[in-house]
């Protein structure tokens, strides 16, 4: 697996399908990679692969960051060795050919996220391993002021839902947080009240 931050302290994740007993961590975001092929002579040929394959990704200056271990399936325990590496592009400008998308986050956004706790918590310590000029940022707008409604006015609750459609066809979708009171943790059009 590889963690790729950028200037920002934003780190890629990728959102896996969600195809459950066929993908470990279905659904879920986490760090692109995969496992290692016979072809790979080295845990860093696995990720440069890995990244290609899923992403088209070429990455300068991996440098290995940490091995975790995990239990498959089968109940083995699985070492995964971890890269970091840095990249700054957009990331809706890759080929993704696994998962369903990939986005930047701050490690103050991963709390929203279906991830899994080992994923956070390996992004949280690689962030508190970095100096201080490259610690990430929380992307959080200041709180907007909100201004009192005239004198007499009667609240009526109107939920508004914005459809959004390309030529292609594919349909702007949001991943709405899990203590959402109206459909947590699903997919939903743009809505508010």
């Amino acid at each position: 697996m590889v963690g790729k931050v950028n200037d920002r302290g934003e780190y890629l994740l990728h959102l896996r399908d969600y195809f459950p007993g066929l993908i470990w961590e279905p659904g879920m975001w986490s760090l692109l990679g995969g496992g290692r092929e016979p072809q790979d002579a080295t845990l860093e040929d696995t990720v440069r692969r890995e990244l290609a394959e899923e992403a088209g990704l070429d990455i300068d200056g991996l440098t290995p960051f940490a091995t975790e271990y995990a239990s498959n399936d089968d109940g083995a325990t699985v070492p995964i060795a971890i890269h970091a590496g840095r990249w700054n592009g957009d990331p809706r400008e890759l080929h993704l050919t696994e998962g369903v998308m990939l986005a930047w986050f701050t490690p103050d956004d991963l709390h929203r996220l279906h991830i899994a706790d080992t994923t956070s918590d390996l992004v949280r310590r690689h962030a508190a391993s970095l100096p201080a000029n490259t610690a990430p940022r929380s992307r959080l707008a200041p709180q907007e002021e909100r201004r009192a409604s005239p004198h007499g006015t009667v609240l009526n609750v109107i939920g508004v839902h914005l459809y959004l459609e390309r030529p292609d066809g594919t349909v702007l979708l949001g991943l709405r947080h899990p203590d959402s009171a109206f459909a947590p943790s699903t997919w939903h059009a743009s809505s508010v009240h």
